[in-house]
């Protein structure tokens, strides 16, 4: 779409839903199981599906995601262990394999193979396709985590009709193209500022973390209700060049809605812009809001005129790392 983009993320971006599609219908290999809890070990990409995962279903039971290199103390036999690394290198999960390992914990992989597939050879792994930036991955890691957690029995047969909703309205979103480069043409230059409710924490680090790596922007994210405690006191002196983009949600509480319609009267006069998803359940509100903002941050790397798909920092960094080798 953008000459800048000379990797065609574009192409990925219009596939988003059909990875959807094609991970969820992949069998995972596990069977139903009884677990004290469950830990999803990842980074980046592979850490937010995740998030999104654990603040879509809100379990009555211990769910973490661990974002370093050591689990959580309390996992054991019992508790289940997604690991998600897309390249199958990163060393963070691979260490977090280790730990698993060690204590017994019940094991499931996700990647394109690598490392981490060999270690888990034994053991089930959802081999996604290989080739893509990672963060392009996502429909992939998240559903095959989605798939883990269904056929393991730990997702309520009350809430897969909100899979099957999800995956008929992503679609949709495509056919706000232009929508979203009129919302990239106000970021321009800018320093976003993300806000998000309940239950859209993380679809907001998704979108920041979009802009971070596709669009090269600077990006940060803060929570209602936290932020009204302390943020907001600045907010009347921000400078020009910062960009509020306001999520909203169908399911927010009163309280939050009255915090968020005070905080666009603060921010009176200056450039905010409310997101809200589609569909009817909670899901397909997660994921429609996550592909829009996709979409928002390739636009606005395309008017920047900056190739969306290299992350030279990030791959700066890991030639640092692998010359001292764990």
């Amino acid at each position: 779409m953008y000459e800048c983009d000379r990797s065609n993320m574009w192409r990925l971006l219009e596939d988003f839903p059909q990875m959807c599609q094609e991970a969820f219908s992949t069998k995972s290999g596990v069977s139903p199981l009884k677990v004290s809890g469950v830990v999803i070990a990842g980074m980046g990409g592979s850490a937010i599906s995740g998030d999104v995962l654990k603040e879509w279903l809100d379990p009555p039971f211990p769910f973490e995601v661990c974002r370093g290199y050591h689990l959580p103390k309390w996992v054991s036999k019992d508790t289940l262990v997604i690991l998600i690394s897309y390249s199958g290198e990163t060393e963070e999960t691979l260490s977090c394999q280790k730990e698993a390992e060690r204590v017994g914990a019940i094991t499931v992989g996700i990647g394109s193979g690598g490392s981490l597939a060999r270690l888990l050879s034994d053991k089930p792994f959802i081999r996604v396709p290989a080739g893509l930036p990672s963060r392009a991955a996502f429909p992939y890691l998240f559903f095959s985590a989605v798939r883990v957690m269904k056929d393991t029995g730990l997702i309520p047969s009350e809430r897969e009709g909100e899979i099957e909703e999800a995956l008929r309205v992503l679609p949709k979103v495509k056919e706000r193209g232009r929508e979203a480069k009129e919302i990239a043409t106000r970021l321009i230059n800018k320093i976003v500022f993300a806000y998000a409710p309940p239950g859209l924490w993380s679809v907001a680090l998704r979108f920041k973390t979009q802009l971070n790596e596709n669009a090269k922007s600077p990006a940060k994210v803060e929570y209602l209700p936290e932020l009204c405690h302390n943020e907001i006191v600045g907010l009347t002196g921000a400078p020009p060049n910062v960009g509020f983009v306001l999520l909203r949600s169908s399911r927010e509480e009163e309280r939050i809605s009255i915090r968020a319609d005070f905080l666009k009267d603060l921010l009176k006069g200056k450039d905010i812009i409310e997101l809200r998803g589609e569909g009817e359940g909670r899901l397909a509100e997660m994921l429609t809001l996550i592909y829009f903002g996709d979409i928002i941050s390739y636009h606005l790397a395309g008017l920047k005129g900056v190739d969306p798909t290299p992350v030279e920092e990030i791959t700066r960094l890991k030639k640092v790392l692998s010359a001292k080798p764990l």
